[in-house]
């Protein structure tokens, strides 16, 4: 018998199973949500800045 793992949804918190089809997220809407955050540039990965680029 295999064991369930579960992950939280990083959008709603709700927790679902790692197997989900929008994992990590709960559902396409929140999977969404987060696709506008980052369209929309309100989260971001910090990226390198060159020191000598000034």
């Amino acid at each position: 018998m295999k064991k369930k793992i579960n992950i939280t949804c990083p959008n709603c918190k709700k927790i679902v199973e790692v197997n989900s089809k929008y994992k990590p997220f709960c559902s396409k809407g929140c999977k969404s949500v987060d696709f506008l955050r980052w369209t929309n540039e309100e989260v971001s990965i910090k990226g390198y800045e060159d020191p000598t680029n000034d």
